[in-house]
């Protein structure tokens, strides 16, 4: 039996496909539609992905699940909107922002489901779609995580920025039931919280909160421009905290939608894209991602002590920021943490279609230990494609040892092996690769290749068995961290050697590479090992910036093309300028 999962019209919207309860295709809609986010969107691209995939066609699917609670925009919605009103006053709707009424028409059940069916009869050339199950967005997201974290019990926490009226939840997850204990609703969003920051300082929110968190270390602790934040954020004690609207969606927004002017009477001028970035606005990058940690340190220990365990699972859009989740693992309020590496919103597909595998009788539970659920290309196709461009190319025998040789000498090599990586994260499918050690390797890429800000951090694959050799805790914590989604601290007398991948702080966002999940990868981090005396690369998304990561072989001939890449591997073939 076929679930499709759905996130539709949301930000990153995604498609999966559940065979029999079992995750077989998953991908988010911006690598088809080849716009960064995809935001608001139908994921047209990615349901056809996972239909193609089974070789099947609409009519062979007996569910849809959506990850959003449209029914409870008939009624509850509504009143919870005009009680806020009542409460906070009435948003201006000169912000530029999507409004109240926008969110109820189109979320709105008549029209919510009426937009999906438009969208699938398209798609299949059918008018008969399969009947569609809307499960809650909190809920979603939080079987997402938890089965697909391994754990047969743990405390659950979903922080995103809003999910119909919630904006943070817990659970407790034991085998296949997942309770629901508590939550916080709008307007006391820490996803709005920290947009509303991203976007002062000139980033694009729901897209580059990313900049935010690697631009915080370079800031100092300033006493003034915390008092001044605590006043959007207050953290309170047993794990509560508050978001004032009049920073963040009330009042006038004669700057950006997403912060008010009375931001801007707070903290002074916010910085325009493109314009320098000088101390100050490193100082408040700072002083806002101090307070999410802060807060989330408290919720992680209010979860733990509702679930009784210290076992917890995250997703959510927040829970993408990695320094958070760092700071979570360093603690002893938790022994095991598991972040859903698409925490999100196009994880909310793969949770409601959980969801509703288990109330068919399936069992959803797995132990996600890859990403590697998007679309492949055989050597057939690859060579195919090669051909067609009438570029120079060979077939080495080993295409490992020509990598491995390449990045030990210091070059820049794209890779493109096997099914493309679902999530934010390049994890050894569509990334580019060099060495870890060599000086000056950071900035080239980001100056000839990314196309980026050169304090923007890289991050590392190293094989599993060293990384207790070079990461503090993950040994005694958990041993792997196969995501990039997790912050650890690296050992002082490793940081000068894999000096590309060390953040200014001294923390690194690391990428575990298990030899039977990807041997062919792990291989060749090991054979870069053998010629350096380090067996860990730098490893980033296949991507310029601002694009998505690449999905095909002609976007990767594209990209190589373009920038200063000095080679391509492709599925066994090379290809070097």
């Amino acid at each position: 039996m076929y679930i499709l999962g759905l996130s539709a019209f949301v930000k990153n919207p995604g498609a999966c496909l559940l065979k029999d309860g079992k995750l077989v295709a998953f991908a988010e809609e911006e690598r088809f539609l080849r716009i960064k986010g995809a935001h608001d969107v139908f994921p047209r691209g990615a349901v056809s992905y996972c239909l193609s995939q089974e070789k099947i066609a609409l009519k062979d699917v007996k569910k849809i699940a959506v990850g959003w609670d449209s029914p409870k925009y008939k009624f509850k919605m509504p009143v919870f909107f005009l009680s806020s009103w009542l409460k906070y006053g009435v948003r201006n709707p000169s912000s530029g922002s999507p409004t109240v009424i926008n969110e109820l028409l189109t979320y709105n059940p008549n029209n919510f489901l009426h937009n999906i069916r438009l969208e699938l009869s398209r798609l299949g050339r059918t008018t008969k779609i399969p009947p569609v199950e809307f499960i809650p967005h909190h809920l979603a997201h939080a079987a997402s995580t938890f089965y697909a974290s391994g754990f047969d019990r743990s405390a659950i926490l979903v922080i995103d920025g809003s999910g119909e009226e919630r904006t943070t939840s817990f659970f407790t997850g034991e085998g296949l039931e997942i309770k629901p204990e508590t939550h916080f609703n709008i307007p006391d969003s820490l996803g709005w919280f920290y947009a509303a920051i991203t976007a002062y300082l000139g980033f694009k929110p729901y897209e580059e909160e990313g900049h935010l968190m690697g631009l915080s270390p370079y800031g100092k602790p300033k006493k003034a421009i915390l008092i001044k934040l605590r006043q959007v954020l207050s953290i309170k004690s047993k794990g509560k905290y508050e978001v004032d609207p009049k920073y963040t969606l009330l009042g006038l927004h004669s700057f950006n939608s997403y912060f008010s002017d009375q931001l801007v009477t707070l903290l002074g001028q916010p910085r325009f894209p493109g314009e320098p970035i000088n101390q100050k606005h490193k100082d408040i990058a700072y002083a806002a991602q101090y307070l999410l940690e802060e807060a989330a340190l408290n919720l992680a220990e209010r979860a733990t002590l509702i679930s009784q365990t210290k076992k917890l699972c995250l997703a959510g859009g927040v829970t993408l920021n990695c320094k958070m989740n760092g700071a979570i693992l360093a603690t002893s309020t938790v022994d095991e943490i598991f972040v859903q590496p698409v925490g999100n919103d196009a994880g909310s597909s793969l949770g409601a279609a959980m969801i509703v595998a288990k109330d068919e009788g399936y069992d959803p539970r797995f132990k996600m230990d890859h990403a590697y659920w998007g679309p492949g290309f055989s050597q057939n196709e690859v060579k195919r494609i090669l051909d067609l461009s009438s570029i120079s190319y060979s077939r080495p025998k080993s295409i490992v040892e020509k990598a491995a040789e390449a990045i030990a000498k210091g070059r820049a090599v794209a890779w493109f092996d096997g099914r493309m990586e679902v999530g934010p994260r390049a994890l050894g499918a569509r990334s580019i690769l060099a060495s870890a050690s060599k000086k000056g390797v950071k900035d080239y890429i980001n100056n000839k290749i990314k196309h980026r800000e050169t304090w923007r951090p890289f991050c590392p694959s190293l094989i599993e068995e060293v990384a207790p050799q070079y990461l503090e805790g993950i040994s005694k914590s958990q041993k792997e961290a196969r995501f990039m989604i997790v912050t650890y601290a690296v050992f002082k007398d490793k940081q000068k050697e894999i000096s590309e991948v060390v953040h200014v702080d001294g923390t690194t966002r690391p990428q575990t590479v298990n030899k039977k999940i990807n041997k062919k990868y792990y291989n060749l981090i090991s054979l870069v090992g053998e010629k350096t005396g380090t067996p860990v690369i730098l490893n980033t998304s296949f991507n310029v910036k601002g694009e998505p990561v690449i999905a095909t072989p002609e976007q990767a001939l594209r990209c190589f093309a373009s920038t200063g890449l000095d080679a391509l591997a492709v599925e066994g073939f090379w290809i070097e300028k």
